[in-house]
């Protein structure tokens, strides 16, 4: 048969228009990494004229008398195929199938920055991290996760981004590689002085895509977390005799630390005796802020003399 004449009857052809089509088509849809092979079979019950009409634009694939057609292609580069399997029969009138067919491409780079910042930030203020995905497909499959990495290694899903169906919507018709970025606001505290952020992209394309699905990362954002000095000792200790108070301080800028006993500077004592027991305050101090803390003190007898610590982020101790 002439391939206009094939063409004119394509044209008037409709999936699924006979109630007795016969025609099946597996697998039913294919998840297809762009440039890679592709191939589908369309099966009839009965000996019959079949085709397969790729897309608009390549010559269709015809055969008679046959029970099964297969269309294959060694790399597929079209972004919007539609393959449509279809029955010239007598017997059974006209009748296609649609093959769907979905070509993806991971991603050429993710990267994740500050939006209008850089350098260390500040604790309580708020910041947006900016995740960009470059030249990906399809756009509407795209699941971007943003994470924490503390200093101790373990890892937080700070949010994910869901699947958009909105983007499928407007973009049906055009699915090209794009680039997409994506924002998280955070504001940080003095926990995550250290921590590393990253985002990762996955496409995930369902049980016909691959498995697991495809995840590319980010490199890491190392984070800087200036904040006010904060105390972690207890307000009241017991000491024995000779040894020296602990009471750690952390700070980002580390902070100046001042002794105070009733209202008055003084430098730390080195060995403690009962006389020294009481009330000391605690004033530290950095650009960002500063912060106070009272200890009562009671001095117990025994033990050899140890000197004073301070602890400013790492335990200093007077000796």
């Amino acid at each position: 048969m002439h391939t206009l004449s094939l063409l004119l009857i394509l044209h008037l052809l409709k999936p699924g228009v006979c109630e007795s089509c016969s025609l099946v088509v597996s697998p039913a849809g294919l998840v297809v990494k762009y440039g890679a092979p592709a191939s589908a079979n369309c099966t009839s019950d009965t000996v019959t004229s079949m085709g397969w009409e790729p897309s608009l634009g390549e010559s269709p694939l015809f055969g008679t008398e046959v029970k099964e057609l297969t269309w294959r292609v060694d790399s597929l580069t079209d972004w919007n195929i539609t393959p449509q399997c279809f029955e010239i029969s007598e017997v059974g009138g006209q009748c296609a199938r649609v093959l769907k067919v979905t070509v993806y491409k991971l991603p050429d780079r993710v990267s994740i920055r500050y939006v209008n910042h850089s350098g260390p930030v500040v604790e309580g203020h708020q910041y947006s991290l900016h995740c960009l995905v470059q030249n990906t497909a399809p756009i509407e499959h795209l699941r971007v996760t943003f994470f924490k990495v503390s200093t101790n290694g373990e890892r937080t899903v700070l949010y994910t981004q869901p699947l958009n169906n909105d983007i499928q919507q407007l973009n049906n018709d055009m699915r090209q590689p794009v680039n997409e970025s994506y924002s998280l606001q955070f504001s940080p505290t003095s926990v995550d002085d250290g921590a590393q952020w990253f985002c990762s992209a996955m496409l995930d394309l369902g049980p016909e895509g691959p498995r697991p699905p495809a995840v590319m990362e980010s490199d890491r954002l190392n984070t800087t977390v200036h904040f006010a000095p904060e105390f972690s000792c207890s307000a009241k200790l017991e000491v024995r005799a000779g040894e020296g108070l602990t009471c750690e301080v952390r700070g980002n800028p580390l902070p100046s630390v001042t002794w105070l006993r009733d209202g008055q500077i003084l430098t730390p004592p080195t060995h403690l005796s009962r006389e020294d027991a009481g009330n000391y305050t605690l004033m530290a101090l950095n650009r960002i802020g500063r912060a106070n803390h009272t200890v009562e003190v009671e001095v117990l007898h025994d033990r050899a003399a140890r000197g004073l610590c301070v602890c400013l982020s790492v335990c200093v101790c007077v000796r």
